[in-house]
């Protein structure tokens, strides 16, 4: 009887491993296979400021992040400039778990500019340049990790005639995030991009580090600063700049900005902005 008993219990449990064994692997979310909307990570925008999110949009998924309004104001060299954008949009695809792609779109400027001794502005208005954008997560693509890392590269295509770059530009970034707290976290970012300057007809290097601290007061509003400099090889100049504002949470799938740009030195615009964040 005991002996039955023990061939009995053994051939259950070689059982249970086989059937182990034949069941499928955990399911791996992609373009084709969309992430159940239950199981979608915390909504991530790369806006307001440069400093990207190292997060990527949850694969099949769908999100735009736009500048409803943006205003700059500025001076260099004895000429003030004016632009406002309207709906300079980010739309976003996800591709897999780790990988998301961008098309960023500049709707619609007006662009002013007084030249010296002319009383009148240069204007130009109309559509601007489009650029692609790749970003795909290192580390940490998901909510039970502290920390994440990303790389990100973009190519810009010079359609925007008089508004645009007048030429190809592209860069490559380093997003990472630290959570400080529960309701605090840490992005710093490093960005190298190959910019043209139309005028001369020419490329040239420019950095752009940054750095953002977010913090959440309740479910609905928290509130950002972000520290952000550009560096050219055209002058060697800096231009430093404080966004600050605060961001309203209405739903898990949507978030609402707005904040201002403070220069930190004389060649840096000033900036007003409103913007808006919806993933479908």
């Amino acid at each position: 009887m005991f002996r039955l008993t023990v061939a009995g219990l053994l051939l259950g449990l070689g059982a249970t491993a086989a059937s182990a064994q034949q069941q499928p692997a955990p399911l791996r979310y992609s373009l084709r296979n969309p992430t159940p909307r239950a199981q979608l990570r915390k909504l991530h925008p790369d806006r307001p400021g440069i400093t990207q999110s190292a997060f990527t949009l949850d694969p099949g998924h769908f999100q735009i992040e736009t500048n409803l309004l943006r205003l700059r104001n500025g001076r260099e060299d004895g000429l003030r400039h004016r632009e406002l954008l309207l709906n300079h949009a980010v739309l976003k695809l996800g591709l897999s778990e780790r990988t998301d792609v961008q098309v960023k779109l500049e709707s619609y400027s007006i662009e002013k500019e007084w030249p010296t001794g002319q009383a009148e502005p240069e204007r130009h208005r109309g559509f601007g340049d489009v650029s692609v954008r790749l970003k795909r997560n290192l580390i940490g693509d998901d909510e039970n990790r502290p920390a994440g890392l990303a790389i990100s590269g973009y190519v810009s295509v010079p359609t925007g005639g008089a508004l645009g770059r007048g030429g190809l530009e592209a860069g490559l970034s380093l997003p990472f995030e630290y959570r400080l707290a529960e309701s605090t976290g840490l992005s710093v970012q490093l960005q190298g991009d190959l910019e043209h300057d139309r005028d001369a007809r020419r490329h040239y290097l420019a950095l752009q580090p940054a750095a953002t601290i977010n913090h959440d007061f309740n479910s609905v509003l928290g509130s950002y600063a972000e520290l952000m400099s550009h560096w050219d090889s055209r002058n060697g100049r800096w231009r430093n700049l404080l966004n600050i504002g605060p961001e309203l949470t209405l739903s898990e799938n949507v978030q609402l900005d707005m904040g201002a740009g403070l220069p930190l030195n004389s060649r840096t615009d000033r900036e007003f902005f409103l913007g808006f964040t919806y993933r479908r």
